[in-house]
Order: C-alpha cells, then structure tokens, then sequence
C-alpha cells in the first residue's frame, strides 16, 4: 500500500512531508494553510511511527484536508488521536510483517490485528472495532495489488475505471449497490469471477454467499470439519464456487481427512479441477483468468 509519510518504515516515493503536501492527491493550494499544516507536520510528526504509539493532536482542523492526508499517509494513524480507518490497519499490518502483503504471508498478516493474537509492530493509536469484514476485503485486495492486479480506481462520479488487469472492491462507490453478491469482482469471461472474503469460519455465510454466480471464496479458515463432508462440497459446487482458498495448515488437515473417507472425487469444481486450495497459490489462478477465460480456474 503506497504511504505518502516521509518516514515510512517501508519507504516513501516523497522525502519530506513538503513533498507529500504538494502531491496532487493532497488537493492543496498554495496559501496559508498550506504553510501552517507543513509547519505542524514538521514539528509534531517528523519523526517514524513508533511503538507504543504517540498520540498527538491532529495536524489541521480541515477536515477534508485531513482526511486526504490521513488517506495518503496511512501511517499517521500511529501518531494521530483518532480511531483508524481500515485502509489504515491494513498498512500497519503490512509494517508488522516487514513487506506488502502478498498470498504468502496474508495469515500471518490478518493475525496482526487479530484481537487474540495482537502483534502489532507500530499499533494504531486508537482501537478499532465493527471493522473486521472491511479489513478482510482490504488484505485480499492488497494480495491482488501486490501481484500485478490492482483495484481499479473511482471516477469523479464513483465509478470505477475498469483497467486490465484489476479488481473492483464491490464494497466502494456506486459498486456498494452489488455487494450483496460478494466483495471483490476479477472481471473475466464468460462471467465474471466475484470472491467472497471470510474469517476463520465458514458456516452458512460462505456457502449463500455466491448467490449461483461463478463464486470464489477466500478465508482465514481454521475448522477443516466445516468443508469435508460429501453433502458440503455438493452444496458449495451448486452454489457456484469454482475454489475456495484456505489456510495451508487448514487444507493439509482437510485433504487427509478426504483421503481418509474416500471424498477426494467430490472435492473437484465444475471445470475439473480442485475445489479447495491453499492460499499461496491464489495469486497464481488469479492470474491465469483475469481479463481472460473463467475456464481456466
């Protein structure tokens, strides 16, 4: 995720915050304020996040200004007094795990900021709650992002500018009205793909999530039980899933429970191929479709 702060701990394409506040997402003319919000950027935010964070005050009482700058500057939000936003504990994650997030190391990544396994390298300043689905969303679209398809960016009327490749977050701009049918769509044909992103269970909501379209799930799972059952994997192709993709230390436990029963056939999607799949190879697959043949997952 690119940050704008100068003293990023994962680098900046800007070296000082004047930098930062004359790139053009910033929106800001030159002026008074201008000054007066670089003045207060040099004096109280001159220096890298830190652990235990450091609260300050927010740098200007703009708050169109501050919410461009807390958006470019995802960094801030281990400085600033305010309660993050979920762009911004997807970057600190990426600071814990010293990289972009990647199919690699996305669970170690969603531990991070896993109530139960806290392991923040720079922490947010202010807790967060009720964020949980969005964050989930981000991680997956960061993965995206990392491997060459990257979420494809909102006109002036909040629709998005379609690019190939990318992905379209269904939960941003005008495409909010269709996130009831998933949360991330990988355009290709004769369908498109949309990936439903879950926690560590899977329950009910994974299974209705695909609504009959060409579904892809993408979780944190960590009950191989709720994917092993012959009925189950019925339910899930019937759906529409083409794969689902799990945790490797999930899916060890599920396919030798399928050898174990005989049910290894039935873990197959409707293009031959395997239904369940490890997380590090999802990048692989999405690259094989995107802007190309649906087939070919």
């Amino acid at each position: 995720m690119l940050c704008l702060h100068p003293y990023c701990p994962l680098g900046s394409p800007v070296s000082s915050w004047a930098e930062t506040l004359d790139r053009p997402e910033l929106k800001l003319r030159p002026g008074i304020e201008k000054s007066a919000l670089l003045s207060s950027l040099n004096s109280l935010f001159g220096a890298p996040p830190s652990k235990p964070a450091i609260l300050q005050s927010a740098p200007t009482t703009n708050a169109a200004a501050l919410r461009r700058l807390l958006r470019s500057c995802p960094c801030l939000y281990n400085q600033v007094d305010l309660a993050p936003s979920a762009h911004a504990i997807v970057h600190l994650c990426e600071l814990s795990v010293g990289g972009r997030i990647t199919d690699a190391n996305v669970v170690e990544a969603f531990k991070v900021q896993h109530p139960k396994t806290l392991g923040w390298a720079y922490p947010p300043a202010r807790d967060f709650q009720g964020m949980g689905g969005t964050i989930m969303e981000l991680l997956c679209s960061e993965v995206l992002t990392s491997a060459g398809i990257p979420a494809m960016e909102l006109d002036n009327k909040n629709w998005p500018v379609w690019r190939m490749p990318g992905h379209i977050l269904l939960n941003e701009g005008k495409m909010n009205d269709l996130k009831a049918l998933g949360d991330i769509l990988i355009p290709c044909a004769p369908t498109n793909l949309v990936i439903s992103v879950k926690s560590e269970k899977a329950k009910e909501r994974l299974l209705y999530s695909a609504n009959s379209i060409e579904g892809i799930g993408f979780g944190f799972f960590d009950t191989p039980s709720e994917f092993w059952t012959k009925r189950r994997m019925q339910l899930y192709k019937r759906m529409g899933f083409s794969a689902i993709y799990m945790p490797d230390t999930t899916l060890d436990i599920l396919n030798l429970k399928l050898d174990a029963d005989g049910n290894r056939q039935y873990a197959v999607n409707i293009n031959g191929t395997a239904l369940y799949r490890p997380l590090t190879q999802f990048c692989e697959d999405m690259h094989n479709v995107v802007g190309r043949s649906a087939f070919d997952l």
